[in-house]
């Protein structure tokens, strides 16, 4: 049965007090934005109980309306609660004094596997990118100089950069995965961490003949300062605040893996939608990576965000396509081709919008202007919108939110549709679908099937 059609007071009071429920939490927030979103968490929050059996019993409407604006207040709460713990670690990140522990034998056989697992990967690199990232990284040398002296344009510099840090990054994975053995291998599964200060004590570890202190600056630039794998499942959504005060929401059924070095923050969208809201740091760029689906010979292309500070969503669209909406300030979009060459960028300002496929042997992207910056990640705020979009698609998407699966035929799917429709009502538009395009809807033995209409 679906959710909408049990006989749940919850879901009932939901709808009739939802103009109330945003009148309360826009004066608790003063955000009408924070407000939709904390309302779209008070229903997500009552879904799960109804579809968990798990429904607290109240007798009367009052005690309902009572249940859901205290589910709202406490959704709040528990907001405010983590972003004044992400504010505090921000702040004193900085402060904390470093350790001084020198490492033992395990750790200084592991940390020399890693860094001859860098000098490896560097050696393959483009001899300019290879001086570059040595210049600029190790010996702090400014990139515009840089780009002087080789005669090529700052973008140039930055992408030599980029592709150095992907080759490092990509060796220290496999490294990992089957690197270090005996001793450090136990160490690394007993997930012992040190602060990478540690690496002050290490001798020895010439790093090509660099020297201790340059192999240390190498150490903290390749390996991760802070990193978290984040995930949803059907109808939820989860609001994840980082450590130097940005956040990242993700919708339904999303997947986000991040990692802060000492000179970048790196995410990779794996799966679903995000909306970033991000503090600027111009020491470290805020770098998102979406990788295109893998072809017959298992590579692919991708697309790659970059930003300072702004405000902004991505998502991952059916059928390997990406969409990028700005809401506040400036991001740059790339396009990368399977061996990490630049193939097409876009800077994209306030209420601009990008999207393409990741794949750069697609079709060129489309840049366009958004109608109102609310509109931005639309599901933050509890509302889809789909512009003759087919029908195929526009069930893939909402399928995130669905407590039941939908088969749609062939024929069906390729209708086109445009609007905008609430995720609260998502079955309510598996229903009323007959009197929208010529089709037939059923929910069939907790299936839902959508055909032509004969």
């Amino acid at each position: 049965m679906a959710i909408d059609a049990l006989p749940s007071p919850l879901l009932a009071s939901f709808r009739a007090n939802y103009r109330d429920l945003l009148r309360y939490l826009s004066l608790r927030t003063g955000s009408s934005d924070e407000a939709r979103d904390l309302a779209h968490d008070t229903w997500l929050r009552v879904a799960d109980l109804v579809r968990a059996g798990r429904e607290p019993v109240l007798k009367t409407d009052g005690e309902a309306r009572a249940y859901l604006f205290a589910t709202g207040r406490n959704l709040l709460i528990d907001q405010r609660r983590h972003e004044s713990v992400a504010r505090r670690h921000a702040q004193g990140a900085p402060a904390s004094a470093p350790q001084t522990l020198a490492p033992d034998a395990a750790e200084a056989a592991m940390y020399g596997q890693a860094i001859a697992a860098v000098e490896t990967a560097l050696a393959g690199l483009p001899e300019r990118a290879r001086e570059v990232f040595v210049r600029h990284r190790v010996h702090g040398e400014d990139q515009g100089a840089l780009a002087l002296e080789y005669g090529v344009s700052r973008n140039m510099i930055e992408r030599d950069m980029m592709q150095a840090m992907d080759r490092v990054q990509a060796a220290l994975e496999r490294w990992h995965a089957g690197g270090a053995q005996d001793e450090s291998a136990a160490l690394r599964r007993s997930g012992r961490r040190r602060s990478l200060s540690a690496l002050l004590g290490l001798a020895g570890l010439g790093m090509g003949g660099v020297g201790v202190a340059a192999g240390w600056r190498w150490w903290r630039l390749v390996m991760p300062e802070w990193q978290q794998m984040a995930a949803t499942e059907n109808g939820q959504r989860l609001r994840l605040p980082l450590p130097d005060g940005s956040s990242v929401v993700l919708d339904a059924q999303s997947r986000v893996q991040i990692a802060y070095y000492t000179a970048r923050r790196s995410l990779q969208l794996l799966a679903g939608a995000a909306f970033f809201d991000v503090v600027a740091d111009t020491a470290r760029p805020f770098v998102v990576d979406v990788a295109g689906d893998a072809r017959a010979d298992g590579a692919h292309g991708s697309v790659r965000i970059t930003v300072l500070g702004t405000r902004f969503g991505i998502e991952r669209l059916p059928g390997g396509a990406v969409d990028v909406q700005v809401e506040s300030g400036r991001v740059r979009v790339e396009r990368l081709d399977a061996e990490g060459g630049l193939r097409s960028t876009h800077e994209l300002a306030t209420g601009q919008a990008w999207r393409g496929a990741a794949d750069a042997d697609a079709g060129e992207p489309v840049v366009t202007r958004l109608g109102h910056a609310r509109s931005v990640a639309g599901w933050r705020h509890g509302v889809l919108a789909f512009d003759r979009a087919s029908l195929g698609e526009t069930i893939e998407r909402l399928q995130r939110y669905l407590p039941h699966p939908v088969d749609v035929d062939a024929a069906a799917a390729a209708l086109r549709l445009s609007g905008q429709l609430r995720i609260t009502q998502a079955e309510d538009f598996l229903r009323a679908l007959p009197g929208i395009i010529p089709v037939r809807s059923r929910l069939i033995q907790e299936r839902w099937r959508i055909e032509p209409r004969a």
